[in-house]
């Protein structure tokens, strides 16, 4: 976390403070969410060759967030912090206005450095257009379904969570407003105390990135509204930025060199995988003898998982005329 040797203890007091009450404000709506009723079957899609490499390894990868193929899913709530903050700047408190800048430009190119995020998402709905066309080879891919209960519980909640997308807006800005609210009061802070030199700038450093933290932790449990019939369920994995996190490989996709962790789902909790659907745009005799072939390869109990048919028309038909 961030270092504050240079800060007078009053000031660094005062951060604690607002870090103190900003997880209080963060914590009320994690424990709602975490306190639902989670769906009973969680589905991963993925094409063949990831159905191959999951079932053969018994491991699901934890992407980087800030890798994510679409990173405008975490710059949506980022962005609503950042305009909020804008919106406090006035000509008689200059500060806010160059906290605000400041903030905007490290959320855009340094934001890794505050902490490691490591997601693996998940959909409460196993046959979902959309996902098909996205994630699992343009629908000729597979949607793996998971005993949620089971999975949740081979993986370790230490620094960890697990939670449903919130598809809110209302709500999304209703938490950042409060964290706002919170930290613009200690912007303004140095001017009362006359505060300057290197204890000012180590003291707005430290406000800086406690402030992005706990706005990055709000930002996570939210996607913007059209993205609502996705269903999302995330598993998270969460480290301290001030040192690197443990067991990180990396793969190429495209130019991006993407950080990623791996977690083992097979060896605490065996009988975790229930169902595999074919992707509608597949050729059920092939993919199902594929995916028959992949779980009696490597899989202990292959009869344990139904293999079921997606039920989207893929290709709409025109009715002759």
């Amino acid at each position: 976390m961030p270092q504050t040797a240079r800060i007078p203890r009053g000031m660094a007091k005062a951060i604690e403070k607002y870090n103190d009450d900003a997880t209080k404000i963060l914590n009320g709506f994690v424990n709602t969410v975490e306190g639902e009723k989670p769906p009973s079957v969680l589905y991963h899609y993925t094409n063949d060759a990831g159905l191959t490499g999951i079932i053969e390894s018994g491991q699901l990868w934890f992407s980087d967030i800030f890798s994510l193929n679409d990173p405008s899913e975490l710059k949506h709530g980022l962005r609503i912090a950042i305009d909020l903050l804008k919106s406090r700047s006035v000509i008689e408190r200059p500060e806010i206005d160059k906290f605000a800048s400041m903030f905007e430009q490290f959320i855009n190119t340094s934001i890794e450095v505050v902490a490691h995020f490591f997601i693996c998402c998940f959909s409460a709905d196993g046959d979902h257009l959309g996902q098909w066309r996205a994630y699992a080879d343009n629908g000729q891919g597979f949607a793996l379904g998971f005993d949620t209960s089971l999975l949740e519980g081979a993986f370790a909640k230490n620094q960890h969570s697990t939670f449903s997308i919130t598809y809110n807006d209302d709500k999304l800005t209703d938490i950042q407003t409060s964290l706002v609210e919170l930290v613009v009061p200690l912007i303004s802070l140095p001017r009362k105390t006359q505060m300057c030199g290197d204890s000012l700038d180590a003291y707005m450093k430290d406000l800086l990135v406690y402030h992005s933290l706990n706005v990055i932790q709000g930002a996570i449990f939210f996607k913007h509204t059209a993205y609502k019939e996705e269903k999302e369920y995330r598993f998270l994995q969460l480290f301290r930025g001030d040192k690197p996190a443990p067991d990180v490989n990396d793969r190429q996709r495209g130019t991006l060199r993407v950080r990623y962790r791996v977690f083992d789902w097979r060896t605490p909790a065996p009988g975790v995988l229930k169902k595999i659907v074919l992707g509608p745009a597949a050729d059920k005799i092939k993919t199902a003898r594929f995916a028959k072939d992949c779980l009696a390869a490597f899989h202990a109990n292959p009869d344990g998982v139904k293999l079921v048919c997606s039920k989207i028309p893929y290709r709409v038909t025109e009715l002759p005329s």
